[in-house]
Parts: structure tokens; C-alpha cells; sequence
């Protein structure tokens, strides 16, 4: 039962680093701009959102790739009253286990290189989570201290997990093109994995669903847990790609936003000269 509700939370914590990254990258760049940078994570996000629309007996009104920002570059969708709220439940569900399906797809094909270069080559994980109920000490497990020594241990290991993602990358072969191919389309769809520029309430109630339909399988089919073993070391790939992918947008908006502030650019010195 660890398994899955670890399985759940990090689960939980890639799809809101995702919509932290996009939301970041859309402060850089224009939304259609990123859109197309991320190509091949936004036709399966966004196909897969239109198609659950569809078949709730909602409507299309825009295509998929619009060339005005107004509505952020994601296209216009109406579900029926009828399905007014389990419409666009159903149609972000659809779209995360696309994109997630998608990654499968993609680790499958590619022959995995790169997440045997960044296990160590034993296609291993050590991607763990530390919590309270993990320390042998009953006694540590019910305390204060115990809790906070599992979220410093947490806290240290996600520094380690980039590390170790920075060094994967730098010690590539990047002249094989499997590698450049399977990062490039991790990337996009890592990032698309939150169905961006949707109503957030449907999204948090399909994430609800899809986390209660991981525990019934769970339940259901005693293998699955194996099957979730088989994964992991993709996911702490997923998470730390997530995990770069957030810095280097966090430091990228602190330069252009310092660069806006000694330029003048920003909005104090300008109501500041009016004054």
C-alpha cells in the first residue's frame, strides 16, 4: 500500500511543478511561442483534452494551435449542461494519462539509455521517499524530531537528485540521436502534463480521480505494484527533469526581471517618475 500512495504523491508534486514550469515559461515568452517549442507534449495534451470533451457532448471552437495569445494558446472548449462539471473532469483526466501514457511510450521506444545512465546503469532507483513511518525507532517515528529530520533528509535529497541530473546530462553521448530525441520529448512532455490554461478546479478533481483509480487497480490486480516497481526509475527521471527544467526557468525570470528593474523598465520606477 507504500507504494502507492508514494506513487500518488509524486505523482501529485510533477503535475504541479509542471504547471509551475509552463506558467514560468509563459512569463518569458509568448504562451503560443512556448506551445510550439513544446510541440509534441501540447498536440497530446491538448488532443486528448478535445477528445474528452467530444465525447461528454462538448464543443470545439477554436483549433488547437491558435495563432492569438488571448486565451493563452490553448483552445476553446464548451462541455453540455448536462455534463457541466464531470465534463471537463473527464477531459483533463484524459489528457494527463495521455501525456503520462505518452511518456511510457516514449521510455519504451527509445531504448532507455539515458535512464540507465542516470540510475547508473543497473536501471535501479534510489528514488525514495523518506517519511516518519521509514525510521526504525518507534519512538522517532512519532516526534517532532523525527518528522523533521525525514523532511531535511527530503529536502537534501532533491539537491542530490539534481546533481545527479546535471551530471547525466553532461556525460550524454549527444552524436547518438536517441538521446537528444528521448530528452527533447520528455522535456515537452513532462511539462504538458498539467493541462495548461484549463480551469483548475476539473483539473484537481481529475487528478482526485486518477489517484483513487491508481489505489482501486491497486486493490484489484496484485501485480500492479510490480508494474509501478518496473516504472519507477522513469518517474524520478520525470521528477528530476521537472525539478531542472523548474530552476533554470526560476533563474531565468530573476535575471530578466533584474534586468527590467536596472533599465528602468519596471513598473515602481516608472509611478515613481510620474510621481
Amino acid at each position: 500500500m507504500a507504494i502507492y500512495v508514494w506513487f500518488t504523491i509524486w505523482v501529485f508534486l510533477s503535475l504541479m511543478t509542471a504547471a509551475g514550469v509552463y506558467s514560468l515559461l509563459t512569463k518569458l515568452v509568448k504562451p503560443a511561442w512556448v506551445n510550439w517549442l513544446l510541440l509534441p507534449g501540447t498536440i497530446v495534451s491538448e488532443m486528448a483534452y478535445i477528445f474528452g470533451t467530444l465525447i461528454t457532448g462538448g464543443e470545439v471552437r477554436s483549433k488547437i494551435m491558435p495563432s492569438k495569445d488571448g486565451d493563452g494558446g490553448a483552445p476553446k472548449t464548451d462541455a453540455t449542461a448536462k455534463f457541466k462539471t464531470a465534463g471537463p473532469i473527464i477531459a483533463s483526466a484524459l489528457a494527463i494519462a495521455a501525456v503520462g501514457a505518452a511518456i511510457v511510450l516514449v521510455y519504451s521506444a527509445l531504448d532507455r539509455p539515458v535512464i540507465r545512465d542516470f540510475t547508473g546503469g543497473d536501471g535501479r532507483s534510489d528514488f525514495v521517499t523518506l517519511s516518519p513511518l521509514d525510521h526504525p525507532d518507534k519512538k522517532m517515528q512519532a516526534s517532532a524530531t523525527g518528522v523533521a529530520n525525514a523532511l531535511w533528509d527530503q529536502a537534501h535529497y532533491q539537491v542530490t537528485i539534481l546533481r545527479k541530473m546535471t551530471f547525466t546530462l553532461g556525460e550524454l553521448h549527444w552524436t547518438k540521436w536517441q538521446i537528444p530525441l528521448f530528452v527533447y520529448l520528455t522535456i515537452c512532455l513532462a511539462v504538458r502534463l498539467w493541462p495548461s490554461k484549463r480551469p483548475i478546479r476539473p483539473t484537481l478533481g481529475a487528478v482526485i480521480f486518477l489517484v483513487l483509480a491508481i489505489a482501486l487497480t491497486g486493490a484489484i490486480w496484485t501485480r500492479f505494484s510490480d508494474l509501478l516497481k518496473d516504472i519507477w526509475p522513469l518517474l524520478t527521471y520525470v521528477w528530476a527533469t521537472l525539478l531542472l527544467t523548474l530552476v533554470v526557468a526560476l533563474i531565468l525570470n530573476g535575471l530578466v526581471t533584474l534586468y527590467k528593474a536596472l533599465a528602468g523598465k519596471g513598473g515602481a520606477p516608472a509611478k515613481a517618475k510620474a510621481a
